[in-house]
């Protein structure tokens, strides 16, 4: 499995697709800061937002049980903390494609300061059995416009 150097992911890499959103009070736990898995949801909303951006809409492909990409892999390294009303950028960075996998990797940034890096590995496979299958051309191209690690 593929895993991109965490190091040069904490320093400021130009998105290849970005979106900014507000922290929510929901979004906050008792110590006032972003519950950890709330950052895998937001970098995962990116992901989905980036695929309807370009002619994937993720709920179409679903509907139409073409092709699924469960996520294998997770990791996430927070470097500093994200409290409720602040707006942060959400940015897929980078990719690194296999056949089957993408390895994908986030940026979270506040105001030019990276706060958490995330990686995300999805497997594609088909809807019917959950096999393993090629990366669908017209995700492959997608995917292969980001920058790649």
């Amino acid at each position: 499995m593929f895993s991109f150097d965490k190091a040069s992911l904490i320093s400021v890499l130009p998105p290849g697709f970005s979106e900014s959103r507000s922290v929510r009070f929901q979004d906050v736990d008792a110590a006032g800061i972003v519950f950890y898995p709330r950052i895998i949801e937001y970098c995962h909303d990116v992901y989905v937002s980036f695929l309807g951006a370009h002619g994937q809409p993720l709920d179409q492909v679903l509907r139409e049980r073409t092709w699924a990409a469960p996520i294998r892999h997770s990791q996430a390294d927070f470097l500093k903390p994200l409290s409720f009303g602040q707006q942060v950028d959400v940015s897929l960075v980078l990719a690194h494609l296999e056949s089957t996998e993408a390895t994908l990797a986030f940026q979270l940034t506040l105001e030019g300061s990276v706060l958490a890096i995330v990686q995300s590995v999805h497997t594609f496979v088909s809807v019917e059995g959950f096999r393993r299958i090629p990366i669908p051309e017209p995700v492959r191209q997608l995917l292969a416009s980001l920058p790649q690690g």
